[in-house]
Parts: C-alpha cells; structure tokens; sequence
C-alpha cells in the first residue's frame, strides 16, 4: 500500500509594484507597459510574506524548503520572489504570467469606458469570460494555469509567485468553483502579498487526506489580523 505524502501549494501574490501605485492614483501609463518594477513598499510586503510562509507554512508542516520555486517571468514577480528570502533556484513559468489586457493595457477604468465602450460594458456584465481588446480573458488564463496544476500533481511542496488575476482564475482549477460563481469573487481582497494555500492535511485531525488538495486558506500577512487567519481553513468541494 503507497504511504500517502503531505501536499502543499502555496501561491503568492507579488509586492505592490509600480503599475500598482498608479492605479491608486488613478493615472495611466503613456507606454501602457505590462512589465513594470517592484516598489521598495512592495519588497517590505514580500518580506513580511516570506517570513509567514517560513513560520506559519514550513515550521509547522517541519520541512526546510520547497520542492519547487516557480515565478511568473515578469520583473515585478522575480523581484518579489527573491524578496520573500528564501533563496532556491527559482524556475520562470509562462503560465503563470498575468493576463494579457491587449489594447487596454495600462488604461485606466474611465479611458476603457471612453475608448471602448462595448468592451467596457462586457467586463461589467461578464468579467470573467470578457476577452479585452487584443487579450486575454481570465478563462483562458484559468485553462493555462489548470495545465501547470496538472503538470504538478506528483510535485509535494511547491511555492508559485504571481499575479491577482492568476490568483483569480485559479479558483477553476483548485476550487472546482463553478464558471458562474467565479465571477462573485471578490478581487479587490487579492492583495499584494496575498498567501493562498492548499495541502491535503486535515487542519483538524492532522491527517493526510489523499493526494487532492482539498483544503485552502487565504491570508494578507500585511495585514494586523494575519495572525488571526492562520486557521480560517475552507474544504474545497
């Protein structure tokens, strides 16, 4: 009979980056760059990460280090992967980079409606089916990352580094959430940051339950109730 082994995914979202920033201040980009820098914010935000990964993740499961660093390609995610501390040979997956926005890329919410107004009023009725100008819906990016999912099944303890939208469409994949449901998902609670972790082990009994990954918490280190989400564990159905 085959020893069943503990499993933990645990994927991150990068540190506030410089797109970040300028989408709090409302303003857009004239480049509409899709790849931009880490701030000096955003690498105290890994930090904070790295250390409630290492005492909250890999002190209480009692293993040393990942079995596999994976990062987005993108420079605001390699810059938050090494931020977090933990060294490893960090492997750059396309699958997991965030989605291509195509002709709205940098553009803020009132120049989408103003240029665009028929993809505009798709976001809002559709957001995750609506494909924007030139890009990518967050369906597609759902199937692409499913395939990496797939591609780590035999993988036990496996920390990915990327992005909001990622973490959004990762629901179809992990969750089994229903298409329809997805679209409830409140984005806005996707912080920078953000620590989503799945594992087979039973928070309650501490028991190995199976190779699915059937149990997840979602956590902001950041924030001042971090402590208390250590155990605000869900069943995945």
């Amino acid at each position: 009979m085959e020893l069943l082994q503990p499993r933990h995914l645990v994927l991150v979202r990068h540190g506030e980056s410089e797109g970040d920033v300028r989408r709090k201040l409302g303003t857009h980009a004239l480049i509409h760059p899709n790849d931009e820098k880490q701030t000096e914010a955003g690498h105290r935000q890994s930090q904070i990460t790295g250390r409630w990964i290492a005492k909250y993740i890999m002190q209480v499961y009692d293993f040393k280090k990942f079995d596999t660093y994976l990062t987005s390609p993108l420079i605001r995610t390699k810059q938050s992967a090494e931020s977090l501390g933990f060294g490893g040979d960090w492997i750059k997956e396309p699958r997991l980079t965030e989605r291509n926005r195509g002709d709205i890329q940098g553009l803020t919410k009132q120049q989408h409606k103003e240029k665009f107004p028929d993809s505009y009023q798709s976001m809002e009725d559709h957001p995750f089916y609506w494909v924007p100008p030139g890009g990518e819906s967050i369906l597609a990016v759902s199937h692409r990352f499913g395939e990496l999912v797939n591609d780590l099944a035999n993988t036990n303890n496996i920390l990915v580094m990327t992005h909001r939208d990622v973490l959004w469409a990762a629901h179809a994949p992990l969750d089994k959430l229903a298409l329809d449901k997805i679209e409830d998902v409140d984005t806005d609670s996707i912080h920078n940051g953000q620590v989503v972790h799945y594992t087979n082990i039973n928070p309650t009994s501490g028991a190995v339950e199976g190779m699915e990954l059937t149990w997840k918490r979602s956590v902001d280190p950041s924030s001042d109730t971090s402590a208390n989400q250590v155990n605000d564990w869900v069943q995945v159905v």
